[in-house]
C-alpha cells in the first residue's frame, strides 16, 4: 500500500467520522430544542397540564382514573422521617378511584391547577365540558420514591381528555346520584 493511498483512507475515515459526529450532535440538539418547546408549553398553568402529587404506595394504581371528591382537607400525615413542614408544599385531597370506587388521600402540589371543587356536588367539576360531572384525572405509570420513606411515592397526574372522560362517566355514573358525596 502506498503512502498516498494510506493518507487518502485516513483522511476519508476522518471525514466520515467527523460527519457522523456532527450529524449526531445536530440530531441531539434538534431533539433538545423540540423537548424544550414541549416543556415550555406544559408549564402554562392550565387545566390540561400535568401536576405533581404524593400518594401512599399501597394506594397507587398506574394509569387508573380518579375524581377529586373533597376540597382541601386539614390533615398533615405524620411519617416519622418526614417533617410536617415539607407538606406545606402540598394540599391534602381525597380522591375516588373509578376502577374500584375506593376513596383515598392524595397530596397535590399547591401549584397544581385542579379545577373548582363544588361542595354541593361533592367533586371537582369539569370546567371544560359539563360542570354537572366530575373532572377525571389519570395517574401516570412513572413514580419515584419519596425520600427514604417506602410508604410515600411521588407521581405525575394529568387530566383525562374529554372524549374518554365522557365515555367513562357514561358507564360509571356514581357522581350522578342525589347522595351527598362531600367528604369533610
Amino acid at each position: 500500500m502506498t503512502n498516498d493511498n494510506l493518507l487518502e483512507r485516513i483522511v476519508d475515515d476522518e471525514t466520515r467520522r467527523s460527519f457522523m459526529k456532527k450529524s449526531a450532535v445536530a440530531t441531539a440538539g434538534a431533539g433538545l430544542a423540540a423537548s424544550g418547546t414541549v416543556s415550555a408549553q406544559e408549564g402554562s398553568g392550565g387545566l390540561d397540564d400535568n401536576w405533581k402529587a404524593l400518594i401512599q404506595a399501597s394506594n397507587f394504581h398506574p394509569e387508573a382514573k380518579f375524581a377529586i371528591v373533597s376540597d382541601v382537607v386539614n390533615w398533615t400525615p405524620n411519617y416519622g422521617d418526614i417533617q410536617d413542614s415539607f407538606f406545606s408544599e402540598y394540599n391534602t385531597r381525597m380522591i375516588r378511584w373509578q376502577n374500584t370506587g375506593e376513596v383515598v388521600p392524595l397530596w397535590a402540589a399547591n401549584e397544581a391547577n385542579l379545577g373548582s371543587f363544588d361542595g354541593n356536588r361533592g367533586f371537582v367539576t369539569d370546567a371544560d365540558d359539563d360542570q354537572n360531572q366530575p373532572q377525571l384525572f389519570e395517574m401516570n405509570k412513572e413514580w419515584t420514591p419519596f425520600g427514604d420513606n417506602p410508604e410515600l411515592i411521588t407521581v405525575q397526574v394529568s387530566p383525562v381528555n374529554e372524549e374518554e372522560e365522557d365515555g367513562i362517566l357514561d358507564v360509571d355514573d356514581w357522581w350522578n346520584n342525589d347522595d351527598d358525596m362531600t367528604i369533610d
